[in-house]
């Protein structure tokens, strides 16, 4: 009699992060991305999820909070500004709705949806006493969510100029997540899934050959025993990279043919510091998230996410036309999405099981995604992953929910040992997004501001944790993508030049001797209270 066939594990991924925006403006770009990502996303997930356990549905999820993310979270100014940002959107739902039945629209009783909607994250927040972190350490310990931690402010590890600032980057996001989570990591999201074994750095700057160690050796010496990956790096495809890119795009990092490798089974890669075990993203399904293309997000009687009201910025119009005009918009229809999402979440699970199936070997699918794609982007998004854990339940087949631990304690020693090329989730799964020549001034401020740092810690270790937390914030891999993408590169060189200055401002500050001037208490004082992350990591 055969063995029965062990389940397939579903390891579905959410990837939260926001930078570093508390102190740094509001609205169009700064404080205000956070206060719709809490509104939109996490309050509604951990909504989602408890009707999910009151109804006795099971469900897993491996949840990463990047650590500073959790640090705006949690810092005062957060609650004050998040409420605030809630009462404004309950007073433009409130007037529209009395402006739409004053006009006798249909659209009053979307405004009031809109006006229900705050209050209950409103309520929730509330609830929480203010502390999004909580509820998430709370389903951790309930087994029910796996915490990974990442790099202190997302640094984009393999082109940093030294193994120095990886490290770093690393050992203060990592404690920042004990911190938090009460709780070491046992797995990591290296930011921007990017990695590249051991070899001559060029820097992405000023062109300095750097030896770099391999950048899963730094994970494995601190103890972190998985991380995630694209499917290339592992399977060698052509594909379509996760987000950025448009279809038919060939990979060009590593290899661009099959290796034989399957994105469904956990591999491990064997450094001088231990082994890291690698999963890697199942293409079907995360591209009927991500892909503009043919992704459910696309589906026309979804809430357009661009198209938004002149006062107020509610959103009352469907897709309609994913190509269309945004001016050819239809009003939005609720009811007719609560079957489109149950079809969505039939149609995700069957390709689950396809692609468990597609190979004999098959041992787990991993979905993998940013979590504010989820509810922020795709507003249905947060209804349709409550969806696809109830017909996983309702089904009781081969594929069962775990989390990303679990299916690496699964393979035990049996994940075979790979080799990993470099590579990023990005487009073209390279570093391009990062490193092209519209980036090159970013890179050589952070090197520049580096060394300065290494300055100030001979000369004035007093400076020291300002100026590693500034050099820190210049660091995030946020400001070179927004730099080449262009939706916000405006407000990113201006972060890249705050941060860079604030850097040279210290260093200059570390050379004078004598007593501190007015001017300089006030410099401290200003960065002190714009800028707070990471005081118990850094000293200061």
């Amino acid at each position: 009699m055969e063995a029965p066939t062990p389940p397939v594990s579903f390891v579905l991924v959410l990837h939260g992060h926001i930078p570093a925006v508390l102190g740094h403006g509001v609205w169009p770009h700064g404080a205000d991305w956070l206060h719709e990502a809490a509104a939109e996303t996490y309050l509604p997930f951990v909504a989602a999820v408890r009707a999910l356990d009151a109804d006795g549905v099971p469900w897993k999820a491996t949840v990463g909070l990047t650590p500073i993310l959790c640090e705006q979270l949690r810092d005062p100014r957060f609650p004050r500004g998040f409420r605030r940002y809630v009462r404004h959107r309950l007073a433009a739902a409130s007037r529209d709705a009395r402006e739409f039945a004053r006009d006798g629209h249909r659209a009053e009783l979307l405004a009031r949806a809109w006006r229900a909607h705050y209050e209950e994250a409103l309520a929730l927040f509330d609830a929480l006493d203010g502390d999004l972190v909580a509820p998430f350490a709370r389903m951790a310990d309930e087994a029910k969510v796996e915490p990974i931690a990442c790099a202190a402010t997302h640094g984009f590890l393999p082109l940093l100029p030294s193994d120095a600032a990886a490290e770093r980057q690393l050992d203060v996001g990592l404690a920042a997540h004990r911190r938090h989570f009460g709780r070491s990591a046992r797995g990591l999201w290296m930011p921007e899934c990017a990695t590249r074994p051991a070899g001559t750095l060029v820097t992405p700057g000023f062109g300095r050959r750097v030896a770099r160690r391999d950048v899963l050796s730094l994970l494995a010496a601190r103890g972190v025993r998985f991380t995630f990956v694209e499917t290339h790096l592992v399977a060698g495809r052509a594909g379509r990279p996760a987000y950025g890119g448009s279809g038919g795009v060939r990979w060009n990092a590593g290899e661009a043919t099959p290796t034989g490798r399957s994105p469904y089974a956990v591999h491990r890669v064997e450094t001088e510091a231990g082994s890291v075990a690698v999963l890697a993203r199942d293409p079907r399904s995360s591209e009927q998230v991500w892909s503009g293309e043919v992704g459910y997000p696309g589906d026309p009687s979804y809430l357009e996410f661009h198209r938004k009201a002149a006062r107020g910025g509610l959103r009352y119009w469907s897709v309609t036309d994913a190509r269309g005009p945004l001016d050819g918009k239809e009003l939005y229809e609720p009811a007719t999405t609560a079957e489109r999402v149950a079809s969505h979440a039939v149609h995700f699970c069957d390709l689950l099981a396809e692609s468990a199936a597609a190979e004999p070997s098959a041992r787990v699918v991993v979905a993998m995604f940013d979590f504010e794609l989820f509810g922020h982007w795709w507003f249905e998004g947060i209804d349709f992953l409550a969806a696809v854990f109830r017909e996983l339940a309702r089904r009781g087949g081969p594929v069962r929910p775990a989390t990303a631990y679990e299916a690496v304690s699964g393979a035990g020693d049996v994940a075979p040992a790979i080799a990993l090329p470099a590579g990023s989730w990005g487009k073209d799964g390279d570093f391009s997004v990062w490193d092209n020549p519209e980036t090159k001034e970013y890179w050589r401020s952070v090197e520049r501001a580096g060394e300065q740092v290494r300055e100030i810690a001979g000369r004035d270790p007093r400076l020291l944790p300002a100026a590693l937390r500034q050099l820190l914030l210049l660091e995030a891999s946020d400001w070179p993508f927004l730099v080449e993408n262009g939706s916000a590169r405006d407000y990113a060189e201006r972060r890249i030049g705050e941060h860079a200055a604030a850097v040279e401002a210290l260093a200059a500050l570390s050379t004078r001797s004598g007593p501190r001037t007015r001017e300089d208490a006030l410099l401290l004082a200003r960065l002190a209270r714009r800028d707070r992350a990471f005081a118990p990591e850094l000293g200061g």
